[in-house]
């Protein structure tokens, strides 16, 4: 497969991105990027165009990964998670306070998020023109559907940590190119993850989730983030309609067995996966742990002895205390020890205080070495799941409940308590506690998965005070943190957002600060 110098391919973003580039520094930009990339020399063919959709996923791991945004956006203002990292790391886990201090980078700027679209926007600006006898039987519309694909998930990040934002769609090939952009509202940029991943649905077909699919865009996840955007448009007759044409195709998508669920993590073709990032150091995918926890999202948990014991960086940075972990699951929930594992350094005692038990989640432990004699150069490689069938079957709990179809959303929502070994959910339940068991349910199932706290913003997007939610506040851990620092005004703010980057204020006139965090960051 040809290889493209994706660096070269997104030299610069400029002024919408908040790169700092500045159309004054002339010799910096010129008037055409001095890129071969971009001429009309480098799309030919299907290699060009499988070389820049692949750079697509590259950035996309790398912008999971930076910062740990993904672990931090999904599931750090949850409250299930613990660190003994600091003050300035452990206040976004004990009052949500969304500042994730020295990782603003990564998860407070935006800039790779754009380089993501900015890629996408060639694809599918430059691959229609390229003649379709330089392409495999049914590639050149498989191609352009991840594009749009791609485009549309990166969009459907960006608007769940920032709400409104600048909505572009056409590439920057030359400083001529450049142009300020305000925000763009949040409804607005929904239509557009809806359309973007309509067309990806309509250009890819089945065949697309084969084996090395699921590690692509593919029909599936094309319709599984229409399933997510059509609830945060709070559309769940459309949400049915989506969840369900995954659910029916059996021949590409099933339940793994209990016990086996971890299993989606190491290997990608595992019928339960839907899309997943690889990160397979043979393929130079892998996330280097350097001793610093800002790096990846899954050095949270891969710094432990589970498979090399005396291995130094045993302790884990983020788990799960006891009293978390028995809230989140019953004695009888083999989730508890199919995604935990109990750490123990051998401390009973600290300050003549007993130790909290801790547990750390074991969804991303497939690690290995760079020198391995030494246990050197540690080298995370699970795979980091975007979307799977058992989020998809409790999304489509979600929309039967919404709908009013109450036992059809119970049937459901026990198939992934029968395979935790739970007994069915109570039908005894009023509506608002049966709607907090769903979303307590997807804390469960989908733990570290970055999925929780989008959950929540899903259902203030709906409201506009905690007084009209539709599940139970005080049944969720994270209601709390989440909200402990301003209550109604937090709401009527948009305190729930991540506060932008100065970076990206500063390059850009036409936006302005999330008003929670106006004076705070």
């Amino acid at each position: 497969m040809k290889k493209i110098n994706i660096s070269k391919l997104i030299l610069s973003i400029f002024l919408l991105t908040g790169t700092s580039v500045f159309v004054s520094c002339e010799k910096e930009l010129e008037n055409v990027l001095k890129n071969d990339t971009y001429s009309d020399a480098f799309w030919k063919n299907q290699s060009d165009v499988e070389g820049a959709i692949n750079g697509t996923y590259g950035l996309f791991r790398n912008a999971l990964n930076n910062n740990q945004a993904f672990f931090v956006w999904g599931d750090t203002p949850i409250g299930n998670f613990v660190t003994n990292n600091g003050t300035l790391h452990s206040d976004i886990f004990t009052r949500g306070w969304l500042i994730p201090y020295y990782r603003e980078g990564g998860t407070l700027n935006w800039v790779n998020w754009y380089k993501i679209i900015n890629l996408a926007n060639l694809i599918i600006e430059k691959t229609p023109s390229i003649s379709d006898a330089n392409f495999a039987e049914g590639q050149k519309d498989n191609l352009i559907g991840q594009a749009y694909f791609m485009r549309g998930l990166a969009y459907f990040y960006l608007t769940r940590v920032w709400g409104d934002v600048p909505l572009q769609l056409k590439a920057t090939e030359s400083g001529s190119d450049v142009e300020l952009k305000g925000g763009t509202a949040s409804t607005e940029i929904l239509d557009l993850i809806m359309a973007d991943a309509q067309k990806a649905s309509s250009l890819m077909t089945w065949e697309s989730v084969d084996k090395s699919g699921r590690r692509k865009g593919n029909k599936g996840s094309a319709l599984a983030l229409l399933a997510h955007a059509s609830a945060f448009q709070n559309d769940y007759q459309k949400t049915l309609i989506y969840t369900d044409s995954i659910i029916n195709q059996s021949a590409n998508f099933a339940l793994l067995s209990p016990g086996n669920v971890s299993e989606v993590f190491s290997n990608n073709e595992a019928k339960e996966n839907i899309f997943v990032i690889t990160q397979k150091d043979g393929e130079n995918e892998s996330a280097a742990h350097t001793n610093n926890v800002f790096t990846t999202s899954v050095t949270f948990s891969t710094t432990s002895s589970i498979s090399y014991p005396g291995f130094p960086f045993f302790e884990p940075n983020y788990y799960v205390d006891k009293s978390r972990l028995d809230k989140l699951y019953s004695p009888n929930d083999k989730r508890r020890e199919d995604f935990f594992l109990k750490f123990d350094d051998g401390v009973v005692a600290v300050d003549n205080n007993a130790r909290t038990e801790r547990f750390q989640l074991t969804k991303y432990t497939n690690f290995t070495f760079k020198n391995a004699a030494a246990l050197g150069d540690l080298r995370a490689e699970s795979n980091i799941v975007i979307f799977r069938l058992a989020d998809i079957i409790l999304l489509k709990s979600e929309a039967l409940f919404q709908l009013g179809r109450l036992n059809d959303s119970q049937n459901t929502l026990n198939i992934i308590r029968q395979r935790a070994g739970l007994e069915p959910v109570s039908a005894n339940l009023n509506n608002r506690a049966y709607y907090t068991e769903i979303l307590k349910e997807r804390q469960r199932e989908l733990i570290g998965e970055g999925h929780n706290y989008f959950d929540i913003v899903r259902n203030i997007w709906k409201k506009n005070s905690a007084q009209d939610f539709q599940f139970n506040p005080t049944d969720l851990i994270s209601w709390n943190i989440t909200l402990g620092d301003g209550g109604a005004d937090r709401f009527a703010q948009k305190g729930y957002y991540f506060p932008i980057e100065n970076a990206n204020l500063n390059s850009n006139r036409l936006i302005t600060q999330i008003p929670y965090w106006m004076g705070k960051y």
